[in-house]
Formats: structure tokens, C-alpha cells, sequence
């Protein structure tokens, strides 16, 4: 009975036991961390870290941080203080997982944790090799370490100085820090093909002397300066700073904070990538798997990474740096910076030559138009010319026949005087004069025909006086009249009145205004019809003509009808005299219409404007 009481206890502590085991873990985080808060390598790690908790874990994770400030405080003293702050503050608390961040915040922690957090896991970081190959680590403890090397420094340095003589190494005397513990070990297999220029735990003001005056093919190795030679903290970023200032070489680093204050980069060691491993395998541990499940092991962390600034200020091609670099801080070109902008202004300007390529290629195609077109409005004053002359082609015989005769007659009469004994040479002269003003008076009717008849490719803009058309026109068209029976007048203002025109074409208008007025009294008895073409002033700027007749007038529903194409009141009219006729009118910047005299008969009358007028 004894027996079975002692099995159906330890069954029930194994069952106690694995309840314990299989309890969640508390989904809170300490990270601590040797840096001084205010170093941007502090900052870049605990915004690393929070990011990738908050991206891969659905339920929240408190963390907590300690910046532990060992770089510069290391005595057994601050250590105890810290630690009894630790276990004050944290009182109550449940810690899931420890993150420790640097060498000297891991020894702490070892040391400290049974006292602290007897059970907690503990995950580090940032942490190389040689540290880790040193401490004896509990089964619950895991990490990534680092590796940061000469050897990957030098390389950068033959790839930046191809000629490569000789290294200036600045930093802490060798073996200071931990992260560089493996450079003097790595020492003698470089300084036997590179003279080394050894620069490490100098004061500053000697440093920044000696960075310098280097010689030529000489690149400098930064590590780091948390405290120079004389005593004095720094940050390590901003000592960096201010020997990049007066270096006259370029200087190769290793850790990523440190780039984009004066160094020209190398083979980075990426804080984000540390962190990202460490908190991976913290939240694998929250998640409930077992520490011992996630070994230690060494993380490729480092990718090569190089300031376009520095390179443009050594004059190292890009081509020179190793296969798949990043260039960082490169000034935006152009493109870059307003590529937008850029964008938009082609587009527009490339809218604005499509739509004024458009534009040219319309206004060639109207001017194409225009010029046919004028030249069919010319072809059609032509045939409205040659119609004209053909209505009055007996008249213009008529009108020739007599001077042809009286030069005739003047001829015979001529022969006879000289053939007198003695010849009477004086009659002979006023003879030949009478033969001469009959020959001007045909060479006038024939050139008032031709100008009528000759088909012309351009309009020929005159300055004249329209009084002398009108007179022309009536000289050419009184033959035509009194072949009709219809008296013919002229009433015309005294004093030039001058226009810009083709002359041909307001003659031509004149012609066919006149003659319509004749049609239109074609059945009146003869000597009973009456045309006139009167010239006045309207005013000070326009020149009006009108031409009545005594005919029987146009109808009051017709009077706005004359003037369109193809409209005729005559049986064998075609429509067209009276358009071409407003049409020439209009063209030349004039107006043309038609009234009903009171007694009897119709007014045509257009306008022009005064060439006075036009040159003002």
C-alpha cells in the first residue's frame, strides 16, 4: 500500500512538472545593452529589434531596455549599483527573454542572472567569436556572433588604392575591445606585404596631426575611439568625423553607423542584420521552443557599402568597389530629383509640338484652301468678265467701227492732199492728228476689252480714284445704251475719291450693275429708259456708288434674294452676276445692296471703305 502511494505521488509531481513546463512564457522582452543610449549604433539596434518584434509576432511583446553605459563605466563599483538597480526597478516584473547587447553586457548578465532571473532565457548579440569561444554558456543561452576582420578591411583598401602601399590603422590600442580582437592576430600575415602606419591610442589633437600627412597609396583603418589616448570619451562616429575633417587619405570602416561621416565605406557590419537574427530567435523562444533547440551561430551580417560622396572626393570609380555594392548618399541627378516634374514638362511640351505641329499642318491646309479658293473666286470673276464684254461685244464693234472708219477716211483724204501740186502738207498734219485721236480713242476701247477678258492669278490692289472708273465705264457703256434706246448719265461728286481695290473688278461691278438695269428696262418703249451711276462721300471714311434705273423695280420679297447664288428673275439669267458682284464688294471690305426707288424703278448701291481711311 506504501508502494502504491509513493508511484501515484510521483506521478502526479511528473504531471505538476509538465504543467509548469508547458506554461506560456511571459511575452516581455529586456534588452540590455553595454552602449551609451546616445550612440547611434544604441538607436539603430533597439528601433531594429522593436521592428522586427511588432512585424512578426501577432500578439504584442512588452520590451523593456537598459542601456548599461560599460564602454565607459566598468568598475566592480557601477556594475553592483546596477545590478541592485536592476533587481528594484524589476521587482514584480515577469521577464519571458533577456536580449544582451555587446560582449561586456553578456558577462554581466552571466554573472548576475542567478541572483536576478535564475531561469530566464538569454539571447545575445552583437558578440564575436573569440568572446563566446571564451565564456561558458548555459544550455539556455543562444545568439548569432560576429566576425569583424582585418583581412576584409584590407581587401576593401587594395580595391579603393589599387597601388596599395601601406595602412594607417587609427582606432584603441589593439585588444581593447573585443570586436577587434581578432586585428592583432591578423597583424603579421599583412604588415610582411604592407608597411603598417600604426595610429592606434593616440590623443586626438596627435591623430588628427598625423592622419594628415600620410604618404601617397596609404589608406586608413578605422576601428573605433570610445576614449583616446589622453582619457578623453568620444563617440565613435563623431571621432571618426573629425578625423575624416583633415585626412588626406581615404579611410575604410566596418560597422554602418560609422558611414556617412567622412569614411568611403567597406564590408559593413549592418546592425539591422544582427538584430533581425536576435529577435527572431526571441520570438521563437516566447512562441514556447526549447532554448537548447536554437543553436549558436555565426551570421553573415555584413554586406559591402560605400558613401558616392567620399568616392567623388577620391576619384574612385564605382567600377573599382566589389561585385554588388551599395552606393549610398548619391546626388540625385535630375531624373532623380524631379523626375515627376520632369515628367509632366515632357509631356506637356510634347502635347504642346503635337498640337502646334497640328496647327501648322491646319494652317498650311487653310492656306492651301485659301489660295484655291481664291483662285477660283478669280476664275469666276473671269467669267463673269468675259460674260460681260460677250454681252457687249456689238456694242464694243460698234464702238470700234467708228474711229477704224474715220482713220480710214482720214487716210484717203490724207493721200490726196499730197498727192495736190503743190501737196497741202498743213491739212496733211491736222489729218494725221484726227488719225492719231481716233487710234488712242480704239486702243482705249480695245485695252478697257482686254482688262475685262485677261484672267489673272493674283488680285492687284491699286490705289485710284473712283471717279475715273466710273467715267470709263460710262464712256464704254454708252454705245451699249443708245443701241437700247436708254439714256445713259453720270452725276459724280467733285473732288477725287479714292479707294483700294482691283480696278478691273469694281469696273466689272459697275459694268454688271448697269447692264442689269438695262435688261430690267428691255421692255419699256424706247427712249423712255433711264440709267445713272452717281459717286458720293458718306461720310469720312466710306465711298458709295449707286446705279437706278427707270425699270419696273424688284419685287419686295425678292430684295433680299437678289444677291444669292443661282437666283435670276431673267429667262436665260444664270444667278450669278449679282453674287459675284457682292462678292467682290464684300472682299474688299465694302457692302452691297438693293432698294426700290418711290418712283418707280430700282437703286443698287455699294460702298468702300476710303484708301484715306485704310492708311490712317
Amino acid at each position: 500500500m506504501h508502494f502504491w502511494r509513493i508511484v501515484i505521488v510521483v506521478i502526479f509531481s511528473l504531471a505538476f512538472a509538465v504543467c509548469v513546463d508547458a506554461e506560456p512564457l511571459p511575452r516581455s522582452v529586456l534588452v540590455l545593452s553595454q552602449w551609451d543610449p546616445g550612440l547611434p549604433w544604441y538607436v539603430e539596434v533597439y528601433s531594429a529589434f522593436n521592428a522586427t518584434l511588432r512585424a512578426n509576432s501577432p500578439e504584442p511583446v512588452t520590451v523593456y531596455a537598459e542601456p548599461m553605459d560599460l564602454s565607459r563605466f566598468q568598475s566592480p563599483l557601477h556594475q553592483e549599483v546596477f545590478r541592485n538597480y536592476l533587481r528594484q526597478k524589476y521587482q514584480g516584473k515577469n521577464i519571458g527573454v533577456i536580449v544582451v547587447v555587446g560582449p561586456l553586457s553578456l558577462e554581466f548578465m552571466l554573472s548576475a542572472r542567478s541572483e536576478l532571473w535564475p531561469n530566464v532565457p538569454l539571447v545575445f548579440n552583437s558578440i564575436d567569436e573569440s568572446t563566446i569561444a571564451r565564456l561558458k554558456l548555459p544550455p539556455d543561452v543562444t545568439g548569432g556572433t560576429i566576425q569583424l576582420t582585418l583581412s576584409s578591411m584590407i581587401a576593401t583598401a587594395r580595391a579603393l588604392v589599387p597601388k596599395l602601399q601601406r595602412f594607417a590603422l587609427v582606432g584603441e590600442a589593439l585588444g581593447t575591445r573585443s570586436a577587434y580582437g581578432k586585428f592583432k592576430q591578423e597583424l603579421p600575415e599583412f604588415t610582411s606585404k604592407l608597411e603598417l602606419i600604426d595610429l592606434t591610442g593616440l590623443p586626438m589633437t596627435e591623430l588628427k596631426r598625423r592622419v594628415a600627412v600620410l604618404p601617397e597609396n596609404t589608406a586608413i583603418i578605422y576601428t573605433a575611439i570610445f576614449v583616446d589616448g589622453a582619457g578623453v570619451a568620444f563617440d565613435p562616429t563623431l571621432a571618426l568625423a573629425a578625423l575624416a575633417e583633415v585626412a588626406n587619405r581615404p579611410i575604410v570602416v566596418v560597422v554602418e553607423t560609422q558611414l556617412g561621416t567622412g569614411a568611403v565605406g567597406g564590408t559593413i557590419f549592418k546592425p539591422a542584420l544582427v538584430v533581425d537574427d536576435a529577435a527572431r530567435r526571441t520570438l521563437r523562444i516566447l512562441n514556447g521552443e526549447n532554448v537548447a533547440n536554437i543553436p549558436i551561430a555565426v551570421g553573415n551580417f555584413t554586406l559591402p557599402v560605400f558613401d558616392w560622396r567620399q568616392l567623388s572626393r577620391w576619384g574612385i570609380s564605382e567600377s573599382q568597389l566589389p561585385p554588388g555594392s551599395e552606393v549610398r548618399y548619391r546626388r540625385p541627378d535630375l531624373w532623380d530629383q524631379y523626375r515627376g516634374l520632369v515628367i509632366v514638362t515632357i509631356a506637356v511640351l510634347l502635347a504642346q509640338a503635337a498640337m502646334i505641329a497640328g496647327l501648322i499642318f491646319e494652317h498650311r491646309r487653310r492656306r492651301r484652301a485659301e489660295i484655291e479658293l481664291r483662285q477660283r473666286v478669280l476664275e469666276v470673276f473671269h467669267l463673269s468678265g468675259t460674260a460681260t464684254a460677250s454681252a457687249l461685244s456689238a456694242s464694243v464693234a460698234h464702238e470700234l467701227n467708228q474711229p477704224l472708219g474715220a482713220i480710214q477716211t482720214s487716210t484717203d483724204a490724207a493721200e490726196l492732199y499730197l498727192k495736190a501740186d503743190p501737196p497741202n502738207i498743213e491739212k496733211v498734219g491736222l489729218i494725221l492728228a484726227n488719225i492719231r485721236r481716233n487710234n488712242n480713242r480704239a486702243a482705249d476701247i480695245i485695252s478697257h476689252l482686254r482688262g475685262l477678258l485677261k484672267k489673272r492669278s493674283t488680285i492687284e490692289l491699286q490705289e485710284f480714284d473712283l471717279n475715273d472708273v466710273v467715267r470709263k465705264t460710262f464712256q464704254f457703256l454708252e454705245p451699249e445704251a443708245v443701241k437700247r434706246g436708254v439714256t445713259f448719265s453720270a452725276k459724280q461728286t467733285d473732288g477725287p475719291l479714292l479707294v483700294r481695290a482691283d480696278q478691273i473688278h469694281i469696273e466689272q461691278v459697275i459694268l454688271n450693275l448697269a447692264i442689269n438695269g438695262m435688261d430690267a428696262m428691255q421692255n419699256l418703249s424706247p427712249g423712255t429708259g433711264e440709267i445713272s451711276i452717281e459717286t458720293a462721300l458718306a461720310g469720312r471714311s466710306t465711298i458709295e456708288v449707286s446705279v437706278t434705273d427707270s425699270g419696273t423695280g424688284i419685287p419686295e420679297s425678292e430684295l433680299n434674294e437678289v444677291f444669292d447664288t443661282f437666283f435670276t428673275t431673267k429667262p436665260h439669267g444664270t444667278g450669278l452676276g449679282l453674287a459675284i458682284a457682292r462678292t467682290i464688294i464684300e472682299n474688299y471690305g465694302g457692302r452691297i445692296w438693293a432698294e426700290n426707288r418711290p418712283q418707280g424703278g430700282a437703286l443698287f448701291r455699294f460702298s468702300l471703305p476710303s484708301a484715306n481711311v485704310l492708311e490712317a
